[in-house]
């Protein structure tokens, strides 16, 4: 089940590649979702949705409004789901749940199933309720009660880093007390691959990310008014509910700035292989696609110092604050080739581990040593 495919980020590309492990170990699979675009879905992911698949789609007709949004679209969502558990006639082997970060889903579906699988992206809203003030706790406490209920029916959980699972003991412990295993992510590294020299490569600075306040843009703007002789470039997602912050982000814009909504993943790519570095900028991201993307095009890559890609990339690219960003940026603007060409030759060694294969046959070796029935 992945209610939100619509949404073409990493969680999406996960689903994507677990529904291929399933079916090539000749599962039967029947995918639970809101209404999705299949012709944008090819063209983000790169892929068409597997054949040997079922489909069940929900209509998606929410317009939720402040205030209490995240309460009126849990009701919404759960309205939705109690309507097609009470059409469903079957009953599951295992309900596998490919964005459980808050798996709410689990208090209305566990009657149709056996078992209950998790790949959590990471604990959202028990991070968020620690990091807030009184008034916002006030205001989670009953959905993170909420999603404590769901994380009680998860039989297995499966996470995307080590950052990850260390969050998840954190805050869930209480909840689960079963094993929890690491599967980083799958990253389509052959797409990527490029040995294009950094002196044949623009000055150019890209990120990758959906286009929501959290994920820090607004450093790129930043950074393109400290450096304007460099060209600065955001892509990523664009939903139709954020087009009002949207329209307000694009005020004030340098002209070394170019912004990109919904690039087509091969154009994605050309913009990639084409430009010396790729600057993460959302700390605490739990693992990131993207910079791994970012490496295998050749780029030059620098993440922050608290995410998830650590486990990849070594110190010398994380950064700990703006200004040590603003600093390795302009350092690594001017690197030379050959220093670049020795650490980009190991770090490909490193992320060769990503391979979509190898995530298929660790995902499925951990349902197996979970369910001995498979």
């Amino acid at each position: 089940m992945h209610l939100s495919l619509g949404a073409f980020g990493g969680a999406e590309r996960v689903c994507h590649h677990i529904i291929k492990s399933l079916i090539e170990h000749d599962q039967e699979v029947e995918l639970l979702s809101f209404e999705f675009d299949r012709d944008a879905y090819r063209k983000i992911i790169g892929e068409e949705m597997p054949q040997r698949i079922i489909i069940h789609e929900m209509p998606y007709k929410f317009k939720i409004k402040p205030p209490f949004t995240i309460y009126k679209k849990y009701y919404l969502v759960r309205k939705s789901l109690i309507n097609f558990r009470k059409k469903c006639s079957s009953r599951y082997d295992f309900l596998f749940l490919t964005q459980s970060s808050n798996p709410l889903e689990l208090n209305f579906l566990t009657r149709i199933c056996n078992r209950v699988v998790g790949y959590v992206h990471f604990p959202e809203i028990h991070h968020e309720y620690e990091r807030s003030g009184l008034k916002r706790k006030i205001y989670l406490w009953p959905f993170k009660h909420l999603v404590e209920k769901g994380v009680n029916n998860l039989d297995l959980i499966i996470c995307n880093s080590h950052y990850t699972k260390e969050m998840i003991m954190r805050y869930w412990r209480k909840n689960h007390t079963k094993n929890i295993e690491v599967v980083y992510p799958p990253v389509d590294l052959d797409s990527f691959w490029c040995t294009k020299p950094l002196n044949e490569r623009e000055n150019k600075v890209v990120y990758i990310g959906r286009f929501i306040p959290a994920k820090k843009h607004e450093i790129m703007k930043k950074l393109a008014k400290n450096f304007p002789s460099f060209e600065f470039v955001s892509a990523g997602l664009l939903i139709d509910e954020m087009k009002g912050w949207f329209k307000e982000f694009c005020k004030d814009m340098p002209e070394n700035y170019l912004l990109k909504p919904n690039l087509p993943k091969n154009e994605l790519i050309k913009i990639l292989q084409g430009s010396k570095i790729y600057v993460h900028l959302m700390e605490g991201e739990h693992f990131g696609i993207a910079p791994i993307e970012a490496l295998a095009s050749g780029c030059i890559t620098l993440i922050p110092e608290n995410s998830g890609a650590r486990e990849f990339i070594p110190e010398i690219f994380r950064w700990r604050n703006e200004e040590d960003l603003k600093n390795k940026l302009f350092k690594m603007m001017n690197a030379d080739e050959n220093w670049w060409s020795s650490y980009r030759e190991i770090l490909w060694q490193k992320i060769k581990e990503l391979d979509p294969k190898n995530f298929s046959a660790k995902i499925w070796k951990c349902l197996k040593d979970s369910f001995q029935y498979l």
